[in-house]
């Protein structure tokens, strides 16, 4: 019978009467050390012995040492398999500082020049694509994805406006804004709008939720209004320096989603904003002589998106079209005539 690898290693020689080595079995060895000791007892392990035996200690201690690191390999790799598969994957949504998933948005922040021409309609959902406007300012909740989407096909950026600083109870949000504790007056001759408080946490979350949705539809920045509670009977004692933080809390929020922002109206911070955001959208400065205060943005290489609304604005006679248009205080500007309601019709200064 063949012995184990492990027994023939533990065989011993001892000299063989012509002075060759000769091996012996186990048992053979065992009955050489009772005859050399005249009975059973035990006699000191010769040098060689002591070698092989040493040889095949380390011999189990590689092969067990092997088999441990084997493993502790594999466990290592299977836990960063599953890190990784429970991390983000470039394909799915981000994680937003407070945990929550955040859709994929625009590759890289749409930054546009300074003259470009706009359209913006408001009234309702986007329903005529015919004007040539390279730039389309439009409602978020009022146009579907697919509105966009073929914006976006015909090679127009998109602008997704909402009200930033009032709370409007048509929105599908609406219910989220805390009665008493987020809003209070009334916007003066807007029904169903009040100026809600631009640094309650809460509101803050509806806007970065706003935010996701602009992301989720496609746009490619956002218009966000009535952040000027400070110049307004807001009834929660709002400063321009809290108009400030909030805007460049959205610029914040905005950018970290890749979406450009904008200012609407808001030139008392002008110079505190500017810099952190991509275009001004302004209504009116020519009426109320306003206009020198979004200059920096012209200066800066950056649109000032510009409507006037004249109250005879669609059979506005030419001396009313050239009083606006011809006038230098909008040098530089993209300017639209427009009727208050921001319907498709519009009128553009060349």
């Amino acid at each position: 019978m063949r012995l184990p690898w492990y027994r023939r290693a533990l065989q011993f020689a001892r000299p063989a009467p012509d002075g060759a080595m000769k091996l012996e079995s186990g048992n053979d060895a065992t009955a050489a050390r009772k005859s050399a000791v005249g009975g059973p007892g035990r006699r000191a392990w010769s040098r060689r012995q002591k070698i092989l035996l040493a040889l095949v200690v380390a011999l189990i201690l590689v092969v067990a040492l092997g088999v441990g690191l084997g493993v502790g390999l594999s466990r290592s790799s299977s836990d960063s398999d599953s890190d990784s598969d429970s991390g983000s994957d470039p394909d799915s949504a981000s994680n937003s500082d407070d945990g929550k998933a955040r859709p994929d948005g625009p590759t890289e922040i749409w930054r546009p020049e300074a003259g470009v021409d706009w359209h913006i309609v408001l009234l309702h959902a986007l329903n005529d694509t015919s004007n040539p406007a390279p730039v389309y300012d439009i409602d978020l909740f009022t146009n579907d994805k697919s509105v966009i989407d073929d914006l976006h096909d015909m090679g127009r950026k998109v602008i997704c406006y909402f009200s930033a600083g009032s709370y409007e109870d048509f929105r599908p949000d609406s219910d989220r804004f805390r009665e008493g504790q987020d809003y209070a007056n009334r916007l003066d001759g807007w029904d169903g709008e009040w100026w809600v408080d631009t640094r309650s946490a809460n509101v803050r979350d509806i806007m970065r939720d706003r935010l996701d949705e602009a992301v989720r539809k496609g746009c490619d920045g956002v218009d966000p209004d009535n952040i000027d509670a400070y110049n307004n009977d807001s009834g929660l004692d709002l400063t321009d320096d809290d108009a400030a933080d909030f805007v460049l809390f959205l610029a914040d929020e905005g950018h970290a989603r890749n979406l450009a922002v904008g200012l609407k109206n808001g030139g008392a911070i002008v110079d505190r904003v500017v810099d952190r955001l991509e275009w001004e959208v302004n209504e009116q400065c020519l009426e109320f002589n306003e206009c020198d205060e979004f200059q920096p943005f012209i200066d800066a290489g950056k649109p000032v998106f510009h409507i006037e609304y004249p109250s005879d604005a669609r059979s506005a006679k030419p001396d009313t079209v050239s009083s606006i248009c011809d006038d230098d205080a909008r040098r530089g500007f993209s300017t639209l005539i427009k009727e208050l309601k921001l319907g498709n019709w519009s009128q553009k200064c060349d």
